[in-house]
Order: structure tokens, then sequence, then C-alpha cells
């Protein structure tokens, strides 16, 4: 079964002097120009604990995406709007 467009991809965020450099999908790098927004959620600790820090990433290609990471796991994931 196919993953929906829409579910979470898990990437590598390559990171230097605290900030991010380049995104690794696969076995493709793309490099980061600059941070565009950061924020966290922490949410629902009384049922199942929501704990992400978000990043907005405009990339070297100019295209923008969005990245999480699960505080829980320090998974970094890209964010998928089915596009």
């Amino acid at each position: 079964m196919k993953a929906s467009p829409y579910e979470p991809e898990a990437v590598d965020l390559l990171v230097e002097d605290g900030m991010p450099k380049a995104i690794r999908i696969g076995k493709r790098s793309v490099r980061v120009l600059r941070v565009l927004n950061m924020w966290r959620i922490d949410e629902d600790w009384w049922r199942c604990p929501v704990s992400r820090l978000y990043l907005s990433l405009e990339l070297e290609s100019g295209k923008r995406t969005t990245l999480f990471r699960d505080m829980m796991s320090g998974i970094w994931y890209r964010q998928n709007y089915g596009a």
C-alpha cells in the first residue's frame, strides 16, 4: 500500500554551527539557503503527547519546505502537503 502524499517523510537534516545547511532525502541532498520561521508545538499531554520543533526553510532551488523534529524520537520529517 502506497503512503498518502500528505504523510510526513523522514529526512536527515545536516546542521553546522547550530544552523541547518542541507536536507538529505534518500540519496539526494538539497542545500538550505535560510530559515524563514521556527516554532514549537507541545500539546495533548493528557492523551498522546505531541512535541515538535518546526522549521520553514528556503532551499537552494528557491522552493520552500517545512520540516519538523519529533522531540520524542529526535527524527526529522519533511511535512508534505500533497504537492
